[in-house]
């Protein structure tokens, strides 16, 4: 029997937007919040390697309507709390 995560343990693993984000960041990718909404981005200036990199770790966003939902609910939320710190 092989040792690993199965297909159906690695479904129900719950998404993390925090832990995603955090390691977006990690390998080089940042992101902007304004009123209008989010957006992740990188520097033109990266490496091919980074940039692979990068464009692998946002593929399951870009399938999946829900994980970029909850990356852009948890930008949001972040936004609200500095709101809240700041005041």
């Amino acid at each position: 029997m092989m040792q690993g995560t199965s297909i159906m343990e690695a479904a129900s693993v719950a998404f993390d937007p925090a832990a995603w984000l955090a390691r977006y960041v990690e390998l080089g990718g940042g992101y902007t919040v304004s009123p209008a909404g989010s957006c992740l981005h990188w520097s033109l200036r990266i490496t091919e390697q980074e940039r692979q990199a990068l464009t692998a770790h946002e593929r399951p966003l870009r399938r999946d309507l829900a994980l970029r939902g909850a990356v852009k609910d948890y930008l949001a939320s972040l936004v609200a709390q500095e709101a809240r710190d700041g005041e």
